[in-house]
Formats: structure tokens, C-alpha cells, sequence
């Protein structure tokens, strides 16, 4: 069977679902009921032809159901929209029998209708949950094939880092101005965001000082004026996408008389005084951190030697009324 002759069974499943669906047949209800009833319809179809439409290897597999080199993945939604999350870009349970993909849809709110697609061509973006997964649009829109610039088959054949590579990149040229990324290392599978919350507070003196070095380090703009109400943003976000710490008083980690003014000292710069505290740590982290992360927050790449002159640069553009160049990092 050719793909032509499979995608007519398609339209003719297609158009069979959708009338159950709307006279309320049983079989419509949840998404296991609708596999189940895809199965049987694709069945009624290939059953002229010759063909088996089966269950895939396992019951997490990805596609749902396999037809002589074709697969099918089922979705299904109670609402009144054309848009599900999808399978995980990894496709760490793919049926390597299925060779090319489809998508039959059970849309049951509002007017209950039945479409199917071709995989490539509704998948229009990447959702970070626990771990990357497609999005599918049954409705069209920007195919997200197309923006990464290489076909479906191609993705799919790419190792684990080198996908993740491409959807960071991608990720990356839809961030908004002052946006970050909530993920950025190589991930797998298993391990795409930390799920572990820790609070900042808890944490112990020597964590928090290294964790307070590694901020500064990456965010210059902390040496901002008092006016900057978003100097201290990036701050927040790295703590808690890189290390899964929340800062629920982020300007308290430099502004504090706990970190100001940690020899009773009592007005003038708390900030200057603050990272002079750090400084060592500093140092360290400058030359420590991949420079994958100098490259999102400070938009160029920098050689670990020249990390400490070029953030006094930085963080001289954005002081107020003081120059950090005067006094920070002034031995050694």
C-alpha cells in the first residue's frame, strides 16, 4: 500500500469518527475509548486491502498504532480546541517500524469532528515541561520543522544532545527583550528541568556565597542604580532554572544589612560592599562557569582570563554614581 492509497483511508476513517463523534456513539468518551475505536475503524478500512492496523510494541510507545510501515498517533481532547501537547522530541519509545508518521485528532467540545494530519505538518512549536515535547496544531500555523530548517525524518535521526541543541537554539530567537531561557545546559530525557525546589534561605552560608558569585558574575547590572527596578531579574531566573533555587527577596542577597554590611557598617554602597565580600568566590566562578552561559547573559562568548575585566566593564556602564572598576578585583 502506497502512501496515497493509506492517506485516502484516512480521509474515509476520518469521516466516519467524526459522525460517532457527533451522534455520541460510545467509544468517544476518553482517549484510551477513542485509540480504541481509531483501531477498530482502521481495521473496517484496510480490511479490503489487505493490511493490519495494530497496537504499537508497548503502551507508551510512540506511535499509537502502526500500519505496514505507517504509524499513528492518537490524540483526543474534551475541549473545544485543535491544540495538544505532544510526544517528548526524544522519542525515546519510538517504533522503529513505523517509518513515517500521522496524527488522527478527536476534538469532542464544542462541534465534536475527527481530523488527521501528517506529523510534520502540525507540529508548530516546543513546550518545556518535565522534558521538551511538540505541540500539535491541528489548525496549521508556522511548522516548526520548517523554522529549525531541516526535515521531520532528519530530527528524529539526531542524537539526544543534537536535538536539544537545535530546540535551545530555536528557543532562543523567540525570547522577547529581557527574556531568558528557563533551561539551558545539555539535557536528556530524564533530567530537562530541575524539579526540586530549594529555598534560598536554607541553603548554607559557603552555597550561598557561591550561588551569590555566580549571579554576579553572569548579571553586571546588579551594580545598577536604585532606580533600575529589573537589575535584579536575570538574578532570580538563573538561581532558580540552573540550580532550582528560589530568591523569593533577590534584591536582599546584595542589599541586606546581612550581606552589606557584614561588619556593622551602616550606610554608603551596600552593594560595592557586598561583592568585595565575594570577591574570591567571584574569581572562581569567573573562570568555573561553561561559557555557554556567559554567551546567553552577556551575548558573547569571553576566555576565562578576561572574564573579570570585561564584567568591570560592563558593570561601570551600569553603576550610578560610583565605578565599580575603582573598586573591586584591585589585587591580583
Amino acid at each position: 500500500m502506497n502512501q496515497g492509497d493509506f492517506e485516502d483511508i484516512l480521509d474515509q476513517a476520518v469521516v466516519k469518527l467524526s459522525v460517532g463523534a457527533q451522534f455520541g456513539d460510545d467509544g468517544y468518551s476518553g482517549s484510551k475509548d477513542f485509540e480504541t475505536t481509531v483501531l477498530k475503524i482502521l481495521k473496517q478500512f484496510l480490511s479490503d486491502c489487505d493490511e493490519q492496523a495494530d497496537p504499537s510494541f508497548h503502551v507508551h510507545a510512540f506511535p499509537d498504532l502502526t500500519v505496514n510501515g505507517y504509524g499513528v498517533e492518537v490524540k483526543h481532547t474534551k475541549k473545544d480546541s485543535w491544540l495538544a501537547v505532544g510526544n517528548s522530541i526524544f522519542e525515546g519509545m519510538r517504533d522503529q517500524s513505523a517509518k513515517r508518521i500521522y496524527v488522527i485528532y478527536g476534538k469532542m467540545g464544542g462541534w465534536p469532528e475527527v481530523r488527521w494530519a501528517r506529523y510534520e505538518d502540525c507540529i508548530t512549536h516546543v513546550r518545556i515541561s518535565h522534558a521538551p515535547r511538540f505541540v500539535v496544531d491541528m489548525d496549521g500555523g508556522s511548522k516548526l520543522f520548517d523554522i529549525l530548517g531541516l526535515p521531520y525524518d532528519e530530527f528524529s535521526a539526531l542524537s539526544p544532545e543534537e536535538k536539544i541543541k537545535r530546540v535551545r537554539e530555536y528557543s532562543r530567537n523567540r525570547l522577547k527583550p529581557g527574556e531568558r531561557l528557563w533551561w539551558l545546559e545539555d539535557q536528556d530525557e530524564e533530567s530537562a528541568i530541575p524539579v526540586e525546589i530549594k529555598i534560598y534561605m536554607d541553603l548554607s552560608q559557603s552555597e550561598k556565597r557561591i550561588l551569590r558569585a555566580e549571579a554576579s558574575i553572569l548579571c553586571p547590572q546588579i551594580c545598577g542604580g536604585s532606580r533600575q527596578k529589573t537589575k535584579y531579574y536575570d538574578v532570580s531566573t538563573y538561581l532558580l532554572r540552573v540550580h532550582g533555587v528560589l530568591a523569593p527577596q533577590t534584591r536582599d542577597l546584595f542589599s541586606a544589612g546581612s550581606v552589606g554590611a557584614r561588619h556593622g557598617e551602616r550606610g554608603g554602597n551596600y552593594i560595592q560592599r557586598a561583592l568585595q565580600d565575594i570577591e574570591p568566590e567571584m574569581r572562581q566562578a569567573a573562570v568555573r562557569l561553561d561559557d555557554d552561559l556567559f554567551i546567553e547573559y552577556w551575548g558573547a562568548s569571553c576566555p576565562p582570563n578576561d572574564r573579570i575585566a570585561e564584567w568591570l566593564k560592563m558593570a561601570d556602564g551600569y553603576a550610578k554614581n560610583w565605578k565599580p572598576s575603582e573598586h573591586l578585583f584591585k589585587l591580583g
